[in-house]
């Protein structure tokens, strides 16, 4: 038998509300010291969810620590009008990502194999690298 009732803005709304609490029980707190990871898993978390763009805004507000919540006062004080989620992802990864000058002198200086297999190691240089150094290079370093 198909249900021919049609849905109702308070369906449409409890629904929506059920979707965003399922959602932010799958993203884990924000991670500050690999903040464009956390961002990628994120947007991965949600990317079915057809989630407006405030939804997103408040799913990752709801995941800051007190300092991230710090850095971005500015824009949970004043939210901008249009584009919340793009603005609060951008000044975050403005404060928490490493340059990519710093991130170079770190694969270059100061990676080290330790007590990491092999494979490890390169995909921390891989990650430290990002796309500016070659597979074959980071192999031979």
């Amino acid at each position: 038998m198909v249900n021919t009732e049609a849905t109702t803005p308070a369906t449409d709304a409890e629904d929506s509300a059920l979707a965003a609490i399922t959602v932010s029980a799958r993203v884990p707190d924000f991670w500050a010291n690999q903040a464009w990871l956390w961002f990628a898993q994120f947007e991965a978390v949600v990317v079915n969810q057809r989630l407006p763009d405030i939804a997103r805004y408040n799913l990752v507000v709801a995941k800051l620590n007190k300092e991230a919540i710090q850095q971005i006062s500015d824009i949970l004080l004043a939210r901008p009008v249009n584009d919340k989620y793009n603005t609060l992802k951008t000044r975050l990864l403005t404060v928490y990502e490493k340059s990519e000058t710093r991130q170079l002198q770190k694969l270059l200086s100061e990676v080290e194999l330790g007590d990491q297999r092999p494979s490890q190691l390169l995909r921390r240089m891989r990650d430290l690298a990002r796309t500016k150094i070659p597979d074959d290079t980071l192999r031979v370093m």
